[in-house]
C-alpha cells in the first residue's frame, strides 16, 4: 500500500525521467551472463551464470537455468548467492523443490521478502558442470516472481565445447647461428583467444605473452611454445625452434711465409683459422682488405715487412690479428780485398785478407778453380811459377752474392820489379776540403780498356761505376742499386781498379790506389 513517502518518491522519478527525456526501463526484464565461453568435453568445469534484475521496481523471488544437452551439472557444487540492493538483503538463494529437475537448475529465495532479487541487484550461480560432446550450448536463464516470469532482455549465455587442441606456430626468431645473446620470438596460434605457454632449453612451461631471453650462453639453445585455447585445450606437440650461440672469436694462424731473412723481393703466406672464417689482410700498416690464402705479393723493397691477417667467422666474431713479420735484403755485399802478393814476386806463397760491406761469409777461387767457401785470411803454398788470379766474393746472410768479385793477378817469377810507391790518385788531393763536386783524376794504366771507381762515405759505398777513360766527374745526385744518392756534405773515400778486355768479362788489374776529399758545403743543384 502506497503512502506519502511512496507517492512523493514516484512523483520526483517520474519529473526527473521526464526532465532527462530518458526511455523508461521495462517492467520484469533482466540480463544473463556467464563464465567461461569455452570448455573441454569430459573435463568437469567450474560455471558461472550471473542473472541481473534491470525492471524498475519489480522484485524476483525465484530462477532457474536449464542444462544444456548432453551436461550434467554435480548439484553439490551449486551456490547461488543474491546480491542487496534497494530494500533487499544479501543472501544465499536454495533450492525450489528438487535442485536439479527437469533438465534445469531450481532456485528460490530463503524465506521472507527482504532476501528478494531487487532491481539492480544480481544473482550469480556457481555450479560444476561436464559436457559430454563437443558443440555450442546455451545456458537458458529464467527470473520469475513466483509463476510470473521476467523477460530476457538479449541472447542467453552460451559456451562453446571444444575438444580439438590449438596448432602452434614460431613466426620469428634470432638466426640459427648467431654471435647475439639476446632472443626474441613471436608465435601464434590457430585459434583466436586463448593463451600460451613458453619454455627455454626444457624448463618448465610457463604462461607467457611473449618471449625475450638475454644474457645465454654460448651453445645451442631450443625454444619451445604451445598455445592453450578458450576450452583450455593445450597444443600436445609444442613449437620448437634451436639455434646456436657463439661469441668466442675465431684464431688465425700464419702457416707459411717465406724465411726470416730473404733476399727475394715476393713472399707469399698461407693462413687458417680454427673455424671456418673469412679474412682481412694488412702489409705493413696498410688498410685492412679482403683476402684469402695463399695470398702472394710481388716487388717488395727492401727492409722489414709485417703482415696483419684478422680472421671473422660466419656470425661476425672477429678475431685477434695474427701477424708474421720478415726481413728482406735484395742487395748485394761488396768485396774488398786486403793484404796481398805484390803484382810480381819470387814467392811460391800467397796470402790474402779480405772484408765485405756487411756481415758476410766468403767463397774464393785461383785461377781456373771452382768458387768454395773460405775465409780470411786465405793462404796457398806451393804455387807454380806463372801468372795467378785470385777471386774472393761475399755472400750475405740472406744469400746475395757479390756479382763483382775482388780480384787479384800477380806473378810468381824470379826477378822483382820495382812498383811505384806514388799513388795514381793524383786529383783531388789525398783529404782536400771542397764545395763543390770534384773531377777524379787518376794515371791511365796500359791496355786498360775501362775502370771500376767505387765510392763509399763513411763505410757504405754509395756509389760504383765504369768509366773508360781515367777521369770521372762526381755528379750532385744518381741512383745506385735503385735508390737515390745525394752528394751531401761529410767524409768520402774512392778507389779505381783498371779492367782489360770486355766488360763482362770481369778481368780487374791490382787496385790503382785510393784517397779522400771531404765536402764542407751543400752542393747545389
Amino acid at each position: 500500500m502506497f503512502n506519502r513517502r511512496h507517492v512523493a518518491f514516484l512523483v520526483s522519478a517520474v519529473c526527473l525521467l521526464l526532465a532527462s527525456g530518458a526511455a523508461a526501463a521495462e517492467p520484469m526484464t533482466f540480463t544473463a551472463t556467464s563464465s567461461p565461453t569455452h570448455a573441454a568435453p569430459g573435463s568437469a568445469v567450474s560455471y558461472s551464470v550471473t542473472l541481473k534484475n534491470v525492471s524498475p521496481d519489480d522484485e524476483a523471488d525465484k530462477a532457474k537455468i536449464a542444462i544444456p544437452p548432453g551436461f550434467t551439472v554435480d548439484g553439490n557444487t551449486v551456490v547461488a548467492s543474491a546480491a542487496a540492493a534497494g530494500d533487499c538483503d544479501a543472501s544465499t538463494w536454495i533450492a525450489d523443490g528438487p535442485l536439479i529437475a527437469v533438465g534445469k537448475i531450481n532456485l528460490k529465495r530463503p524465506s521472507g521478502s527482504d532476501h528478494n532479487l531487487c532491481p539492480g541487484a544480481t544473482l550469480v550461480v556457481v555450479f560444476s558442470a561436464t559436457a559430454a560432446t563437443a558443440g555450442a550450448y546455451s545456458w537458458a536463464p529464467e527470473l520469475l516472481r513466483g509463476d510470473q516470469p521476467f523477460t530476457l532482455i538479449g541472447d542467453a549465455p552460451t559456451v562453446v565445447v571444444d575438444g580439438t587442441p590449438p596448432n602452434t606456430t614460431i613466426t620469428s626468431g634470432p638466426p640459427m647461428l648467431t654471435n647475439q645473446t639476446s632472443a626474441s620470438f613471436s608465435f601464434s596460434s590457430n585459434e583466436l583467444g586463448g593463451s600460451f605457454e613458453c619454455s627455454l632449453d626444457g624448463a618448465t612451461f610457463a604462461s607467457c605473452t611473449a618471449a625475450s631471453y638475454s644474457g645465454l650462453a654460448d651453445g645451442s639453445h631450443t625454444f619451445r611454445v604451445r598455445a592453450i585455447d578458450a576450452a583450455g585445450n593445450s597444443d600436445p606437440t609444442p613449437a620448437a625452434y634451436t639455434w646456436t650461440v657463439e661469441t668466442r672469436p675465431p684464431t688465425a694462424t700464419v702457416t707459411s711465409g717465406p724465411g726470416a731473412l730473404t733476399n727475394s723481393r715476393s713472399a707469399t703466406f698461407t693462413f687458417a683459422a680454427d673455424e671456418p672464417s673469412s679474412f682481412h689482410c694488412e702489409l705493413d700498416g696498410g688498410s685492412l682488405a679482403p683476402c684469402s690464402s695463399p695470398l702472394s705479393y710481388q716487388n717488395l723493397g727492401n727492409g722489414g715487412h709485417t703482415l696483419v691477417v684478422r680472421p671473422t667467422d660466419a656470425v661476425g666474431n672477429t678475431g685477434a690479428p695474427s701477424s708474421y713479420s720478415w726481413t728482406i735484403d735484395a742487395i748485394a755485399p761488396e768485396t774488398r780485398l786486403g793484404s796481398r802478393p805484390r803484382t810480381r814476386t819470387p814467392a811460391l806463397s800467397a796470402t790474402f785478407t779480405f772484408s765485405a760491406s756487411e756481415a758476410a761469409t766468403f767463397q774464393c777461387r785461383l785461377d781456373a778453380g771452382t768458387f768454395t767457401p773460405c775465409g780470411s785470411p786465405k793462404k796457398y803454398a806451393r804455387l807454380t811459377r806463372r801468372t795467378h788470379r785470385f777471386e774472393v766474393r761475399a755472400v750475405d746472410a740472406a744469400g746475395n752474392v757479390d756479382s763483382s768479385p775482388a780480384v787479384h793477378r800477380w806473378t810468381t817469377a824470379t826477378q822483382r820489379r820495382t812498383v811505384k810507391s806514388a799513388s795514381a790518385l793524383f786529383a783531388p788531393s789525398s783529404g782536400a776540403r771542397l764545395t763543390s763536386p770534384p773531377l777524379l783524376r787518376w794515371r791511365p794504366v796500359a791496355r786498360a780498356t775501362y775502370y771500376n771507381v767505387q765510392l763509399y762515405r763513411g763505410r757504405l759505398k754509395v756509389w760504383t761505376t765504369w768509366p773508360t777513360g781515367p777521369r770521372l766527374q762526381l755528379r750532385t745526385r744518381w741512383t745506385f742499386l735503385g735508390r737515390q744518392q745525394r752528394l751531401s756534405p761529410g767524409s768520402y773515400r774512392w778507389y779505381v781498379w783498371p779492367g782489360y778486355g770486355r766488360a763482362s768479362a770481369n778481368r780487374y788489374g791490382r787496385l790503382l790506389g785510393q784517397s779522400s776529399f771531404i765536402l764542407v758545403a751543400h752542393v747545389r743543384r
